[in-house]
C-alpha cells in the first residue's frame, strides 16, 4: 500500500476505484440472499459455467463459487478492482481458487466464444452502461441455448427529487435514469432475444446516521488506511460518509427486483391462462 497517497489522489479515484480502494465488500443488492435466490431460481449445479458481468471486488463471484458451480470468472473493467477481487481470490480455499477467475473486460465485447456459459449475472452493473443493448446483446451471445440470465437491479419504487438523482449521478459518474420496474423489464425483452422466467422485488431499508458513521469507522480503521496520514484519512472519511449519506437518502425511493430471464431456443406461442 502507498503510504503516501494524498487528499487529492482520494478525490481523484472514481467511485469504483475508491470502493476497490477501501476494500469494500461490494455486495449485489440483497447480498447473501439475493445471490442463494439466484443460484435456485437459476437451477445452478456443480456443472454450472457461470459468468458474472460487472464483478466489481469479487464478493458475489466468489460466493456463487463457495454455493455451487464447476467454474465462475468474472469480468470487470476497473483494473483496481480486479486486482481487489484477486487479492480476495487468493486468500480463499484452493479450491475456490481454482474455480474462479477475474478479467478486466467490457461488457460491449465480452471475450468469451458464443455459447460458453449456462448462466450470465448482472447485479447493477447494466445501470453503468451507456449502451445497455449492446450489453445486453452480448449477454445473449456468451449464454447457451436454454441458459438463464439474471439481472437484480435497483429500481425506483415513487419518483424520487431530481437532486437526489444528479448527486448519484455524480457520484457514481454515470447519468442515472429514474425508472421503475417496468422500464427495466422491457429493457431487457425489448429486442425479442430473451423471455422472461420469473421476477420478484423487494424493499430496501434505510439506515440512520449514526448506523452511517459506524459502518464508515470500520473501514478508517482497516491497516491500510491507518497507515495514511491524518489528512488523508480525514478525506477518505469524509467523501465515504458523504457517499453513503446519498446513497441513504436515494434509498427512501428505491427498491430492487431479481429477474431471471431465459434465452429461447425455439418460438413458442404466449401463456394464455397464468396463475396468480
Amino acid at each position: 500500500m502507498n503510504t503516501k497517497l494524498t487528499s487529492k489522489d482520494i478525490l481523484k479515484m472514481s467511485y469504483v476505484q475508491f470502493i476497490a480502494f477501501l476494500k469494500e465488500t461490494n455486495r449485489c443488492p440483497g447480498g447473501k440472499k439475493s445471490i442463494r435466490l439466484i443460484l435456485q431460481n437459476t437451477f445452478a449445479n456443480s456443472n454450472s459455467r457461470i459468468l458474472e458481468i460487472g464483478s466489481n471486488t469479487g464478493f458475489t463471484s466468489l460466493e456463487i463459487a463457495r454455493i455451487t458451480a464447476r467454474e465462475v470468472i468474472g469480468i470487470e473493467p476497473i483494473q483496481e478492482a480486479v486486482d481487489e477481487s484477486n487479492n480476495l481470490l487468493m486468500s480463499d480455499t484452493q479450491e475456490i481458487q481454482q474455480k474462479v477467475r477475474f478479467l478486466k473486460a467490457s461488457a460491449y465485447d465480452i471475450p468469451f466464444t458464443k455459447e460458453a456459459f449456462d448462466i450470465v449475472i448482472a447485479g447493477g452493473a447494466t445501470s453503468f452502461m451507456e449502451n445497455k443493448n449492446k450489453a445486453i446483446n452480448e449477454y445473449y451471445r456468451v449464454l447457451k441455448p436454454w441458459g438463464f440470465l439474471s439481472i437484480s437491479n435497483l429500481y425506483y419504487r415513487q419518483n424520487p427529487p431530481k437532486d437526489i438523482v444528479s448527486q448519484v449521478s455524480e457520484i457514481i459518474a454515470t447519468s442515472i435514469k429514474p425508472w421503475g420496474i417496468n422500464e427495466w423489464r422491457d429493457l431487457f425483452l425489448s429486442q425479442n432475444l430473451f423471455e422472461l422466467y420469473h421476477i420478484d422485488t423487494h424493499n430496501l431499508i434505510p439506515v440512520n446516521y449514526e448506523e452511517i458513521l459506524n459502518y464508515v469507522e470500520i473501514f478508517i480503521n482497516k491497516p491500510h488506511i491507518q497507515n495514511l496520514s491524518t489528512d488523508t484519512k480525514e478525506t477518505i472519511r469524509k467523501r465515504w460518509i458523504q457517499t453513503i449519506t446519498v446513497f441513504n437518502e436515494n434509498i427512501k425511493y428505491l427498491g430492487f427486483f431479481i429477474a431471471i430471464f431465459r434465452k429461447r431456443y425455439l418460438s413458442e406461442e404466449p401463456e394464455l391462462f397464468r396463475c396468480t
